[in-house]
C-alpha cells in the first residue's frame, strides 16, 4: 500500500501553478507569495513517511441464523505505527440494513494501539449473506495524500426462512412403523383408547376395563391404538414466481415449508423435499436435527430456473416418494406443468394435501397503488377463488393461504379423513 495524490492535492498544484504563471506574466510578487505556502504543503505532503501497516481481524457473530434476526459485526484494527487517520467502510448488501453502530467510521491511532469496531445488521428475506470485508483508506498530512486497498476476509451467514408456530399441520391418513405422535388405525400398545372387547388369554391386567366389566359381570379390556409415526413429503413449486425481491410467491412457500418441516421433525415423522422446478433437486425423507439442517440448506438455495421442459414425477426415485407418503405441495398454481403433476400424484393413490399459495397479494405489492391495480386485484381474487374450487371437484385437497395471515390458521380448518383398515 503505497500513497497516492488526491483530488486537493491536484487543487493545491494547480492553483499554485497558475499563482507563479500569472506572478511571473504580470510581475505582482503578491501572487508568488500566495502560491509560497501552497508549494511548502505539497513539499510537505511529498515527504511523508510510508504509511504504516495495518493488522485488521473480521468477525461475524454467526454464521446461521433466521430471518429478522441480527448478526454484529466486529473489526479489530492495529497500527504497527501512527496512522493519523484511517477510514473503513463496510459494503452493506441488498436487504440488509444497519440495526446499529456505523458501518463507517473513522479512527487515529497510535503505534501499536488496538481499535474495536462494532455494527449489528439485521438480515430481511432468506439469502446467503456474503460480508467481504471492509474498505482502508489512510490519509496522509494535510489530506493531501491517500493510500487504500480493501482487505479481504470473505465471511458467509446463512439466513434461513422464518419459521412460525405451527400446531395444526395436515394429519397423514397412512403412518408407517415405526413409533411416533401419530394415532394409528391398527390396535396394540399405546396411549389413545380404542375398542372394548371380552378379555381373551394372554390380555395384560392393567388393560381391563374395570367399569365395562362391573357392568357386563365378565373381564372385559380396553384396546389401544398405536402410535406411529409417518412420512412426510414436501412438495415446492419453483416454475414461476411473482412479488418483490424476498417477497416472492417462491420465498412465502419456502417459509411455509421449513415450519412444516419443523412441526412435523418435532413429531418423530420422515421429512423429505422435492423441489420441482427448472431443476429437479430433492431430499431423502429422514428424521433428526442433522435432516432439518438438510432441509434447510436445500430451502435456502431454492430458486426459480426458467424451462420450457415438463418434470415428470417418473423421475423422482421411489426412496424420494413413498408410496405411503403424505405430499403436502406449495404452490401458487400458476403454472400448469406443477398442476399436472399435482393431479398426476393424486391419480397414484398418494395422499396429497396443496398449500395454494395466493399471488394476489405478492403481486400488490410488487406494482404502484392505484384504482385500476386495486380492481386488477379483486377480478384476479374471485378468478383463483373458482379455480380453486374446480380444483376441490376434481378431488385434490388445497388449502388456500395468502402467505400474510398465519399458515396455522389455514390448516387448523382442515378436516382429513379416518381410514378404518388397519395399514400399521
Amino acid at each position: 500500500m503505497s500513497w497516492r495524490p488526491t483530488t486537493l492535492h491536484v487543487s493545491f498544484l494547480t492553483l499554485a501553478g497558475w499563482a507563479l504563471f500569472l506572478g511571473v506574466l504580470t510581475g505582482r510578487a503578491d501572487l508568488v507569495v500566495v502560491a509560497i505556502p501552497l508549494i511548502a504543503a505539497l513539499v510537505a505532503g511529498r515527504w511523508a513517511a510510508a504509511p504504516p501497516a495495518l493488522q485488521i481481524r473480521h468477525e461475524v457473530s454467526a454464521d446461521r441464523l433466521f430471518e429478522s434476526h441480527g448478526v454484529t459485526v466486529t473489526v479489530t484494527l492495529r497500527a504497527d505505527g501512527p496512522a493519523p487517520l484511517v477510514e473503513l467502510l463496510e459494503p452493506l448488501p441488498s436487504r440488509v440494513r444497519l440495526e446499529r453502530g456505523r458501518h463507517h467510521a473513522f479512527f487515529t491511532l497510535r503505534a501499536g494501539e488496538e481499535v474495536r469496531w462494532e455494527f449489528a445488521l439485521r438480515c430481511e428475506g432468506r439469502q446467503r449473506l456474503r460480508l467481504g470485508g471492509p474498505h482502508v483508506r489512510q490519509w496522509g498530512p494535510l489530506g493531501l495524500a491517500v493510500a487504500e486497498t480493501r482487505y479481504r476476509a470473505p465471511q458467509t451467514v446463512a439466513v434461513y426462512p422464518h419459521l412460525a408456530l405451527l400446531r395444526h399441520p395436515p394429519r397423514p391418513v397412512r403412518t408407517q412403523t415405526f413409533a411416533g405422535n401419530h394415532v394409528s388405525p391398527a390396535q396394540g400398545e399405546g396411549i389413545e383408547p380404542g375398542d372394548v372387547r371380552p378379555f381373551a388369554p394372554g390380555d395384560h391386567v392393567r388393560h381391563v376395563n374395570w367399569r365395562a366389566t362391573l357392568r357386563l359381570n365378565t373381564l372385559h379390556v380396553t384396546q389401544h391404538h398405536r402410535e406411529r409415526n409417518a412420512d412426510v413429503v414436501l412438495l415446492l413449486d419453483t416454475l414461476s414466481e411473482v412479488g418483490p425481491a424476498g417477497e416472492t410467491v417462491v420465498d412465502v412457500a419456502v417459509r411455509g415449508a421449513a415450519t412444516l418441516a419443523a412441526a412435523y421433525l418435532a413429531r418423530k415423522d420422515r421429512v423429505g423435499l422435492i423441489e420441482y422446478g427448472g431443476q429437479l433437486r430433492w431430499v431423502k425423507p429422514g428424521s433428526g436435527r442433522a435432516q432439518f439442517q438438510r432441509l434447510l440448506d436445500t430451502l435456502l438455495d431454492a430458486s426459480v430456473v426458467f424451462t420450457y421442459v415438463t418434470r415428470d414425477v417418473d423421475l423422482i426415485p421411489p426412496r424420494i416418494l413413498p408410496p405411503q407418503a403424505l405430499v403436502v405441495a406449495l404452490s401458487p398454481l400458476l403454472d400448469p406443468r406443477f398442476v399436472r403433476a399435482a393431479g398426476d400424484l393424486a391419480a397414484r393413490g398418494f395422499d396429497l394435501v396443496v398449500i395454494a399459495v395466493s399471488p394476489v397479494a405478492p403481486a400488490r405489492a410488487a406494482v404502484p397503488r392505484g384504482p385500476v391495480a386495486d380492481l386488477a386485484a379483486r377480478l384476479w381474487a374471485l378468478e383463483r377463488r373458482a379455480q380453486l374450487d374446480e380444483y376441490r371437484r376434481l378431488g385434490l385437497t388445497v388449502v388456500d393461504w395468502d402467505g400474510v395471515g398465519p399458515l396455522d390458521t389455514v390448516l387448523a380448518t382442515l378436516r382429513r379423513p379416518h381410514r378404518r383398515r388397519v395399514l400399521a
